[in-house]
């Protein structure tokens, strides 16, 4: 398959697996509803904090709300067009990969993209309308926001690849990987600067989850080209890990001998 095939192929298994959701369209509209209702009770209880105390640490409201917008986008769009991310790992030990590795096309983002996460669609739906309503738009600061939302996505799904694919090589990776991807995205819908100590630096490290509110933040706050450039690099790199490392896994990868065939 050619490279160009591919770039035709995959927005249309994307869209493929988005039918197959909105084939209940009130089940649909419901779970999608329901998470912009939950983040926006988040972001309820941020306003009234901050309607007493309203600095912390240097973040305003304001701060807050970015951080909300572009952290429930970036993970929005990661776990909800790319559905099977949360469940690679099982996956990957139950020996369900086989389908994929078997059709002519690279396994990883048809494997992804072949289901639609619902509930993460909420996320995509909240985040910019939170940037529309407070977040003073313009052409430019829409520019900011949707290059904020790419580099938090980026580092979003390289840690959750790298996180997953430990099934590779420890087996029963499942559990372990729910319980820090739930603690990533807890500690990111916080501003970073009220953790310090160890804390903070594990945030910026092995649970890089200060990564994903501070950077974009400071992008849409005060962007500057130079730390713009090293935040993506940083993101490019680290996708470059959790694909060497998907790589290695696939060569210790187990079949689990499953026939089935797939469109």
């Amino acid at each position: 398959m050619s490279t160009a095939d591919r770039w035709r192929f995959w927005p249309r298994l994307m869209l493929a697996a988005m039918r197959a959701q909105l084939a209940y369209p009130g089940a649909f509209s419901l779970t999608v509803l329901a998470m912009v209702v939950n983040d926006g009770v988040w972001l309820a209880f941020w306003w009234l904090y901050f309607s007493r105390f309203p600095v912390i640490h240097g973040w305003r409201l304001e701060d807050v709300a970015a951080l909300w917008a572009i952290g429930a986008t970036a993970i929005g769009v990661v776990q909800g067009f790319g559905g099977n991310l949360p469940r690679l790992s099982r996956l990957i030990m139950q020996g369900e990969l086989d389908v994929y590795l078997s059709l002519p096309k690279p396994a990883l983002p048809h494997l992804l993209l072949s289901r639609v996460n619902v509930a993460s669609l909420g996320d995509v739906v909240f985040g910019p309308l939170v940037f529309v309503a407070l977040l003073h738009p313009t052409l430019p600061r829409l520019g900011l926001f949707l290059l904020a939302v790419v580099l938090a996505a980026l580092i979003f799904f390289a840690f959750l690849l790298l996180l997953h694919t430990l099934a590779f090589f420890l087996g029963r990776a499942d559990v372990l990987a729910d319980q820090v991807t739930i603690s990533m995205v807890t500690f990111s819908t916080y501003p970073s600067p009220i953790f310090q100590g160890g804390l903070r630096i594990l945030l910026f490290t092995l649970l890089p989850a200060g990564f994903i509110d501070t950077m974009p933040v400071s992008v849409l706050r005060s962007p500057n080209p130079g730390f713009i450039a090293e935040a993506a690099a940083f993101a490019l790199l680290l996708n470059a890990i959790a694909l060497f490392v998907w790589r290695v896994g696939l060569r210790r990868y187990e079949s689990g001998n499953l026939f089935q065939a797939r469109l």
